[in-house]
């Protein structure tokens, strides 16, 4: 699972804002079932920007999901295309 997070988050602007071992580090913080708490503290790594950078991905997932059997819905296609530039 941390694996396809990481790759997905290559489809947004994380890389270019956040440095490469927090991005991993969130990814493992979602795919994370345990209590990770004690862990993430050990690394001495700032919690906050983890989370925000977790909401990120999760927020990406929710705003581009996918219905397989119909596809993209209709409303998120229009935009996309509206701004296509236009053969004359």
């Amino acid at each position: 699972m941390c694996r396809g997070l990481v790759n997905d988050t290559y489809k947004m602007d994380l890389i270019l804002i956040y440095a490469p071992y927090m991005i991993a580090l969130a990814c493992i913080y979602i795919a994370s079932v345990l209590d990770t708490t004690s862990w993430f503290e050990e690394l001495r790594v700032d919690m906050n920007i983890v989370k925000n950078i977790s909401l990120e991905i999760l927020d990406f997932y929710e705003t581009y999901k996918i219905d397989h059997q119909r596809g993209l819905p209709e409303d998120k296609i229009s935009p996309v295309l509206n701004k296509l530039p236009t053969k004359s």
